[in-house]
């Protein structure tokens, strides 16, 4: 059992992923003739095996990358091995790449001139080669190499997302979703559906080029929030229908990248305009664009993760995977809050067909920064919080709760595991979900929301789990039964 719950003080982590010995957490049944007690209770069953897991992960953003690569070589190095490595580290396994800037970035840049260039003749990825590929080739490195150790570890898997397309191919021709003054929305506009279309196809050669993965694709993040502040681009669901369907598929085969799957939507469960999914119901209802398409992409930002499985429900054959999911002093802070808010959304999203749980940035300093673009129009920093804490300047690095909620799935269930069906009885305050794990052995992660110790009968064991934590069980197959 590996668990982790907060201080008293609620300053730090008391127990960070802490290996417990099982004579400290299972409990002996009781033999001394007593009625038995009506503890909470997890029933797995492995014979209705549910969504393949293709990852858990966060963001390597320009951001994470610039305060990453600025650490002496040795600490990035270890860095670098404790998050991507299966044997010695998190395992982190999915990647989701913003395809150029981001919110969180030190500043402005761009892969084409300024002025219109729909042959696309000045594209130059060389700002992603300096400042983000060779922390990405090293992190496949340190997974190739746990390959050796486990053959469970797969490629790194990365989903690429455009904030924007080149402001010349937008309405409002600027980068940011909404002209500052004006508050003019930008669309891309419908002449340069194909050099948007090979523009993405590009990025995607680029990091192939490189030795890179890439997993998936989604034409443009957050499409149903433009905004003045960041880059960002509005879409409505007849626009990336027709997109993908008549421009970005065709264009990815006729690149040789047609095993990129395409992901629509890359937005939350609700937003004000799509309810509830509507955004990915309406591009479903073009034929055309639900064959061209392998499934959507979700935030949990707002809305609930049962719509993920309103969605699956009618169309079953369609993936679902989760793609942003910050932490921040907006939301849960850290640590306690974080750990058990966070981790119960995290499970639910994985009850609700979740093939990949995937967080925000990977790392950002201790004021929600490197925030370029909060910074130059909302004057103040973006109070997001990273997996890791970064100080600039005395390289001190805080591994914060949303680091630990990843690590306890992405160190234990690899590519290739399946999330099982289970049941909970008696079991308010709890939150759990089952795997087989890609070596074949059976898992689950629990969150315990109780102020106190709470026991957990699971098969034939009885398990004790700590007040307010996060817990791994793994390794139950002896103590369940097959049906």
């Amino acid at each position: 059992m590996f668990t982790s719950y907060a201080n008293g003080d609620d300053t730090a982590l008391a127990a960070a992923l802490h290996a417990v010995p099982p004579s400290e957490f299972l409990l002996p049944d009781a033999g001394d003739g007593s009625l038995p007690t009506i503890n909470p209770s997890l029933t797995i069953d492995t014979a209705h095996p549910r969504q393949r897991i293709d990852g858990f992960g966060a963001s390597l953003t320009q951001a994470s990358a610039a305060l990453i690569s600025r650490l002496p070589a040795a600490t990035r190095r270890a860095v670098m091995t404790e998050l991507f490595s299966v044997r010695d580290g998190i395992g982190i396994s999915m990647l989701r790449q913003p395809i150029g800037p981001s919110d969180h970035v030190t500043g402005p840049y761009r892969f084409t001139r300024r002025r219109a260039d729909p042959r696309l003749e000045s594209l130059d990825f060389s700002p992603e080669s300096r400042m983000i590929i060779p922390l990405l080739t090293q992190a496949q490195s340190i997974r190739a190499h746990s390959r050796l150790a486990d053959p469970a570890a797969d490629s790194l898997n990365i989903i690429a997302s455009s904030w924007s397309a080149p402001a010349w191919m937008k309405t409002n021709r600027c980068i940011l979703g909404k002209r500052p003054f004006t508050q003019m929305t930008g669309y891309l506009r419908p002449s340069m559906y194909a050099a948007y279309a090979e523009y993405l196809a590009r990025f995607i050669t680029h990091y192939r080029d490189a030795g890179l993965h890439v997993f998936g694709v989604t034409p443009t993040n957050e499409p149903d929030y433009p905004q003045s502040r960041w880059p960002s681009m509005a879409m409505t669901p007849a626009h990336q229908a027709r997109f993908i369907a008549d421009f970005l598929a065709p264009c990815l085969r006729a690149h040789g990248l047609g095993d990129v799957r395409v992901l629509c939507w890359d937005h939350n469960y609700s937003t004000d305009h799509y309810p509830d999914g509507r955004f990915v119901r309406e591009l479903y209802a073009w034929p055309r664009a639900l064959r061209a398409v392998a499934g959507s992409a979700w935030h949990y930002y707002g809305g609930a993760s049962r719509t993920m499985s309103d969605i699956h429900r009618i169309w079953p054959d369609k993936g679902i995977w989760v793609t942003e999911a910050s932490g921040g002093d907006w939301g849960p802070r850290n640590w306690d809050a974080a750990l058990v808010q966070t981790s119960a959304r995290v499970i639910a999203m994985l009850n609700n067909w979740a093939q990949s749980v995937v967080l925000w940035n990977i790392a950002l300093d201790g004021r929600g920064g490197p925030d370029y673009y909060y910074l130059r129009h909302d004057h103040r920093h973006s109070s997001n919080r990273g997996l890791l804490t970064i100080d600039a300047r005395t390289r001190t690095i805080t591994r914060n709760a949303d680091y630990y909620v990843l690590a306890h799935c992405s160190r234990f269930v690899q590519p290739g595991s399946v999330v099982l069906e289970h049941r909970l009885e008696h079991a308010d305050g709890l939150h759990a979900v089952a795997f087989r794990t890609a070596d074949g052995s059976i898992a689950a992660v629990v969150t315990n929301e109780h102020s106190s110790p709470t026991k957990l009968r699971i098969g034939s064991a009885t398990v004790q789990l700590p007040p307010r934590s996060l817990t791994t069980l793994t390794d139950l197959q002896d103590a369940i039964r097959t049906p």
